[in-house]
């Protein structure tokens, strides 16, 4: 028998590792469309150079075949399909039941994935689902490998399931423009490694010093996971796609671009610069000590040999060989470490020279501190103090503020009216959408059911354009970013916003209290309490 995906992913016996994205289309396999396509995963089948082959979810957020079905067939072909599962599409009873269904056709390679918002659908834009992020995700897989606990049919009993034996991936986006989206790509990051991910995928990106500066973290936080380089064969049109930013966490820098203009007035329209351009992009992330290269942006088979056989020119380049074109910078965009004057990787990143999340640079600090006051208005200085006094755990007050909700829960009147003064006010201030398990103090007093349009509760998704919402097309700022710079302010690590266990929201409270649910120890937060009790008792 083969060996499993985790084990060539984890095992040194081939030095590089090779993959190839497969991305469906909409209709089904019997059109000409979707034969294309399946002639293409036939062709990439029978390549003994590739180690497995992605297939996408629906990506950009349209409407398309399940990956499952190409996924068997790949399968059933001898190679190891990864397949994307996303919670834009399904509640997590639909992706747990869609896990069973993987588990159970042996299915076991996923790249766990929040989605692409939809777009696309019959008679209009689907109604988004998001009831988890790739976190809470990445966690309930992680369950079922573990033998999920679930409740039995009699009262207070409880069985573990069958293990599954998921191989679970996760992205992150190395190639954020600012100090605020790339410093929460990383705290989020290391909750999905903690959360259950096993290997990484990195969004697209066309800057290799970035993709260096995603290694140089892992080391630097001594995370031993394998990172497999992101490469997408450009076209013109599609490179000014990224470049606008109209495909969410796909960058290509405004140089790489005004380059792309020139040599698509080649004879082959820049055909061989874009395989040139893969090709030292492969050879680079052997270089830098990524576990493989996955190839995406073809759909014929001749296209991808066409980058892998060009690669081998590359075999034993240096740095200095391949630089030219893979260091890609936007302009004033933040590193999370400082650059190497010289040396074999000059250009690159120096992990001895980390440049520090509170800026020391003069001119950085002084507009950073502005935006971080900025932020800090007078209602999150009074919430800070609110939660404090009453509603931590350990606040001095929250004892007396639970026995008054046990008074107001056996005097349903009087617990209506506090009800309708916690909606007024909390509707009026935050926002509030009434979900009854609330998250403000999660992420600095931002509401993320009304000013996230992914609901998302354990970090930034990775579509954020320079700080603005990849949905809203407003300008609409992120709310992970205006709660780092918060964090900021008072000089507090932002990166603690995320040092806790994966929030899931219990849609049960729904049109409730939070504030009942809070001192009656029913939301989130009483849940993760009791897990942290349970886990310490169980050592």
């Amino acid at each position: 028998m083969k060996e499993s995906l985790q084990h060539l992913f984890t095992h040194d016996e081939k030095p590089f590792l090779l993959g190839a994205e497969l991305v469906t289309t909409r209709g089904i396999i019997l059109q000409e469309d979707s034969r294309k396509i399946s002639g293409f995963a036939e062709a990439l089948c029978e390549d003994d150079r590739l180690d497995w082959i992605s297939i996408t979810d629906n990506a950009g957020g349209n409407p398309m075949l399940s990956p499952d079905h190409l996924g068997r067939k790949v399968l059933e072909a001898g190679k190891h399909p990864i397949i994307h599962i996303t919670c834009k599409d399904r509640n997590r009873n639909a992706l747990e039941s869609q896990a069973w269904q993987y588990a159970s056709e042996g299915l076991d390679n996923l790249l766990v994935l929040t989605g692409d918002y939809p777009v696309n659908g019959f008679n209009g834009i689907a109604q988004p689902v998001f009831d988890l992020d790739s976190v809470g995700l990445l966690q309930m897989l992680n369950d079922l490998n573990n033998g999920l606990r679930i409740r039995g049919r009699r009262p207070n009993t409880y069985l573990n399931l069958n293990s599954t034996d998921f191989f679970l991936g996760c992205a992150v986006s190395p190639f954020k423009l600012t100090e605020a989206e790339q410093y929460m790509q990383y705290a989020k990051l290391r909750m999905k490694i903690e959360a259950g991910a096993k290997y990484i995928i990195p969004q697209l990106g066309y800057d290799m010093r970035k993709s260096h500066e995603l290694i140089t973290w892992l080391k630097a936080n001594n995370l031993d996971i394998p990172v497999i380089g992101n490469i997408y064969r450009l076209t013109a049109g599609v490179a000014r796609i990224f470049n606008k930013g109209l495909i969410p966490g796909c960058v290509v820098s405004d140089d790489l671009l005004a380059r792309i203009d020139k040599e698509k007035k080649a004879d082959d329209k820049g055909k061989s610069f874009f395989i040139d351009l893969a090709a030292r992009q492969y050879a680079a992330f052997k270089l830098l000590g990524y576990r493989g290269a996955y190839i995406g942006g073809v759909e014929k088979y001749d296209d991808f040999s066409a980058i892998v056989d060009k690669a081998v020119e590359y075999k034993d380049a240096d740095w200095t060989d391949l630089q030219d074109g893979l260091v890609n910078p936007q302009k004033s965009e933040f590193h999370m470490y400082e650059k190497l004057a010289d040396g074999p990787l000059a250009g690159l990143t120096d992990a001895a020279r980390p440049a520090p999340a509170l800026s020391t640079e003069a001119p950085r600090e002084r507009e950073l501190k502005k935006r971080d006051k900025r932020e800090v208005t007078g209602l999150y200085r009074f919430s800070r103090l609110l939660h404090n006094l009453v509603f931590d755990y350990e606040a001095p007050l929250f004892h007396a503020m639970r026995k008054l909700f046990v008074f107001l829960e056996k005097h349903p009147k009087l617990g209506e009216a506090s009800y309708f003064n916690e909606r007024m006010s909390k509707g009026a201030l935050f926002e509030c959408r009434e979900c009854g398990d609330c998250s403000l103090a999660d992420i600095t007093y931002l509401c993320p059911q009304s000013q996230c349009a992914k609901n998302e509760r354990n970090g930034p998704c990775g579509g954020s354009l320079a700080e603005a919402c990849e949905v809203t097309k407003n300008g609409k700022e992120c709310i992970w970013v205006r709660a780092y710079h918060r964090k900021r302010a008072y000089g507090e690590d932002p990166a603690s916003l995320l040092n806790r266990p994966p929030v899931i929201k219990n849609n049960d409270l729904s049109g409730t209290s939070g504030w009942a649910n809070c001192f009656l120890l029913r939301d989130h937060n009483a849940f993760l309490r009791n897990q942290q009790s349970t886990k310490r008792e169980t050592k």
